[in-house]
Order: structure tokens, then sequence, then C-alpha cells
């Protein structure tokens, strides 16, 4: 994130930090001034026009904000927003980058991916960032469904293996993001 922004990074930190800590529901104080320090940020006061990558993160942070209000008591239409925010980012990315000039690193990889999917999510017709996206749901999903009634799944074994995919992830989406700061 750009640092005339003035977005401080550990503020974006804490309130993902804060926000896992908060899936009891219970009050959380230390999300409650997470998410004000972040919405304090010279950035949201500006009338800036953001780049791709800037707006990229932006909706980013505004999909952390409101699931950060959400937490504890997210409804069907608030976790179909959250849901319906990441697909539109990622097919965002995969547009983007196949119009750009931008040589964006790991193209071979993500080609080999794609070539390597199965039926189900090559019928939608995505690129890499949206195919994995619906692949990491889907898995997710599935994880949920087998985990009610049992133990904690964010603790579980599996829900490491979610988490450590998702970090996969969200690495891959920075990482491209980052060849569009650079450009």
């Amino acid at each position: 994130m750009p640092g005339e922004w003035g977005v401080d990074p550990a503020a974006v930190d804490s309130l993902i930090q804060n926000g896992q800590a908060q899936m009891d529901g219970e009050t959380n104080r230390g999300l409650q001034q997470a998410v004000i320090e972040l919405c304090s940020a010279p950035l949201f006061e500006s009338e800036i026009e953001p780049e791709f990558a800037e707006s990229f993160q932006l909706e980013a942070i505004n999909g952390w904000l409101m699931l950060a209000e959400a937490l504890g008591e997210l409804s069907e239409a608030q976790t179909g927003r959250i849901i319906h925010l990441a697909r539109e980012l990622a097919d965002y990315l995969d547009k983007y980058m196949k119009s750009s000039l931008t040589l964006v690193k790991g193209e071979g990889d993500r080609e080999r991916y794609l070539d390597s999917v199965g039926g189900y999510l090559r019928s939608y017709d995505l690129g890499y960032f949206g195919t994995r996206n619906l692949e990491i749901e889907g898995a997710c999903h599935e994880a949920i469904l087998a985990a009610l009634g049992h133990d904690e799944l964010i603790t579980s074994r599996v829900g490491h293996q979610l988490l450590d995919r998702c970090d996969e992830y969200s690495n891959q989406l920075a990482s491209a993001l980052m060849a569009f700061l650079m450009d």
C-alpha cells in the first residue's frame, strides 16, 4: 500500500488480527479501535483518483471493514456480499491483467494451473484468480459443512490447511498487484 495514502499497514494488520479473534461475536475493543484507526486515515478524507492496484486495495480494505462490521452476526445477505466482492475482485484482476501490457511474474504457472483444473471450475471460463477463488471458496464451504457440530474449524488441521491455502492465494494476489504498482 503506497505510503503517501496515510494508511498505516499496522492498522490493516490490527483489523485482520482482531477480526480473527472476534469470531465468537463478543464485543472486541481491539477490533473497534482497529476499524476507527483505519477509517480515520487521510485516504478516506481525500478525493484521489486511484490507479488500478490502488483501487483494488481500496476494495479489499472495504471488504475487511464490511466483514469486521458483521463479525459474530453474519446474515446470509452479508455473507453473500462478502463472497460476491471476493469473486468480483478476482475476476477484475484477471481481466485487467489480460488487457494490460504489464508483465506479471508467474504467467506460466497460472496457465499450467488453468490447464489442469477440472470441468466444474473450467465451466465458469474464468482466469487464474477467479478460478482459484472459486476453488478455495468451495474448499472452505465443504470444510464448514463437514465441521458443523464438531471441533472448532479454525483451530483444526483442516482449518490450518485452509488458512495456508488462503495465505498462498492472497500472496499471489499481492504479488500480481505489485507489478502494477511498479509499472
